[in-house]
């Protein structure tokens, strides 16, 4: 990553590390070197990556720089990759990078570790000083683009590194009715004329529960899990953060759940925000609403402030009876709305809400 391109009397470049050892390609590698080298690799990518993602919330840098970062953080060919001391280092950082000559180490000079902080405004200074005057030729496809941290295997990235999740599920009273209730019931229910068995099953909270506690075992392991509970305006009730060895309890604590009062979505976002990162890792919030806020909130006021001060938080809402209320909540974090419209499709749509967060062809 710290390679520095010198030209050569022939004109060949040569790239120069400070980092002291002999290179040695990453296609070369023994598979248990070559895989530590790659989760190393992944991790500095991530850090560039997330730099790359704050100036971009913040507006604050120049066009080039930013193009520049983009294009860092991007997924290098490995065979632009050599690896010196245990330490990666890119020689080549192009949308279609050449195949470059070995890099030569310094002997004279000895890398000094420096913080997570200082790797970052490094890498970003060298790449500012020396992408714009390298020139090399375009051999072979385009590197792919990395996979966000979301999306890579739990066993390829670290726990620090996993997404972090809220269940917030609406507890207002509107989730007894049943979901098979028909449109003139409902119309005379919210009348407050007199329905009988207007909370047959499936109810809307026995269908949530059911479809939750599935989506639940399909989340990867590393991903811790905490669950909003909002019964009633001052009633939102918050859980720590269940891990996978706890995925049973947070299943008893779901089942728990029942329809209280008023809908009270805005404290119910402003606690789950509070649960997770979401600026150094990912985090998103599932929730799982019939209705628009009563108690008096703005839910989209804290959807927005939520987003402000957690740039890599994002909010999906499951909209049962596609009632539009968490559409602003969605749009403000980059999130997702996913309308749920009779009783089949609450398991289609709870899936759909985290899909994104579920690795590919992992073990």
């Amino acid at each position: 990553m710290f390679a520095r391109p010198l030209q050569a009397s022939d004109g060949a470049i040569e790239w120069y590390s400070e980092i002291n050892g002999q290179p040695v390609s990453m296609c070369l590698l023994p598979p248990a070197e070559k895989e530590k080298a790659r989760s190393l690799l992944q991790q500095k990518l991530a850090v560039i990556e997330q730099l790359y993602q704050k100036l971009s919330m913040d507006n604050s840098a120049p066009a080039d720089v930013m193009h520049v970062l983009s294009l860092s953080s991007s997924q290098p060919d490995e065979r632009c990759v050599w690896v010196v001391d245990g330490q990666p280092v890119i020689t080549v950082w192009s949308e279609s990078p050449a195949m470059p000559a070995s890099p030569v180490a310094s002997k004279s000079l000895r890398w000094l570790w420096l913080l997570l902080i200082l790797l970052v405004l490094l890498a970003f200074i060298l790449l500012r000083g020396c992408m714009p005057t390298v020139k090399l030729p375009v051999q072979g496809a385009p590197a792919p683009a990395p996979l966000p941290v979301k999306q890579i295997c739990p066993a390829k990235r670290t726990k620090q590194q996993a997404p972090e999740m809220v269940l917030i599920f609406d507890a207002s009273g509107s989730m007894s009715i049943s979901m098979d209730i028909t449109p003139d019931e409902l119309r005379r229910l919210m009348q407050d004329q007199s329905v009988k068995n207007f909370d047959r099953e499936p109810r809307r909270i026995s269908l949530a529960h059911r479809s939750a506690k599935q989506v639940i075992d399909e989340v990867p392991k590393d991903i811790d899990i905490s669950l909003v509970s909002a019964a009633t305006c001052q009633q939102v009730d918050v859980t720590p953060a269940f891990s996978f060895a706890q995925r049973n309890d947070l299943k008893h604590a779901i089942d728990k759940i029942q329809p209280v009062g008023k809908t009270a979505l805005a404290e119910a976002l402003e606690k789950a925000g509070k649960q997770v990162d979401g600026v150094d890792r990912d985090a998103i919030i599932v929730l799982i609403t019939d209705g628009e806020e009563t108690c008096g909130g703005d839910p989209c006021e804290v959807a927005r402030q939520l987003k402000q001060s957690k740039p890599r938080l994002q909010v999906n809402v499951v909209d049962i009876l596609n009632t539009g209320a968490g559409n602003c909540i969605a749009s403000q974090t980059g999130g997702s709305v996913y309308a749920v419209n009779n009783t089949y499709e609450f398991n289609e749509m709870m899936n759909k809400a985290i899909k994104e967060y579920i690795p590919e062809d992992c073990d």
